[in-house]
């Protein structure tokens, strides 16, 4: 973990002057490429996990946010196999603003870090979906 928070560090060196733009360009594919997606994965997902790169070795602010969103995103309409998608446009994003400071082994940080929060988010969409079935009963 220690090498990925190194990592993430690094690279979001590179990345933050580029925030707003990032966030924008990572909207705008993700709606080009994945258009059901682009109206559930708002541009706050890419926000806070930037946010989560920053405090990677100490992510427990950001877990009640993560949660959060995996359940707003499921009761959205998103599902499991959506993070996949929304991973590889995140992951090429990311890799197209840092240029030539992407290294496979800040690509392999990211993807750790990506997992980690979607890890996070799909089960709290579960919770979403039985909340929801309870309600319904």
């Amino acid at each position: 973990m220690a090498d990925d928070q190194y990592l993430l560090t690094e690279s979001l060196a590179v990345l933050r002057p580029y925030a707003d733009e990032l966030v924008a360009e990572f909207a705008d594919r993700l709606a080009t490429g994945h258009p059901a997606l682009g109206a559930i994965f708002e541009p706050r997902l890419l926000t806070v996990l930037l946010e989560l790169a920053a405090t990677y070795d100490r992510p427990q602010g950001l877990l009640p946010a993560l949660a959060t969103m995996g359940r707003r995103y499921r009761r959205y309409g998103a599902g499991v196999e959506d993070y996949a998608a929304v991973g590889g446009v995140l992951l090429g994003t990311l890799r197209d603003f840092a240029g030539a400071a992407w290294t496979p082994a800040h690509h392999g940080a990211w993807v750790r870090a990506y997992a980690f929060a979607a890890a996070t988010m799909m089960p709290a969409g579960a919770v979403a979906d039985e909340e929801d079935q309870r309600l319904a009963a």
